[in-house]
């Protein structure tokens, strides 16, 4: 069983995910999915 590193995101990236889930057009599943997280950790 391996075990994932905690991730540690930059303030800007952070800034740039939020950006992207409030896109018009774009949903919050597709931009989890497209950073690997899950859909809760957006909002």
């Amino acid at each position: 069983m391996s075990r994932r590193k905690k991730r540690f995101w930059a303030d800007e990236e952070k800034r740039e995910i939020c950006a992207q889930a409030v896109t018009p057009g774009m949903s919050v599943a597709q931009v989890a999915r497209r950073y690997a997280v899950y859909t809760n950790l957006i909002f």
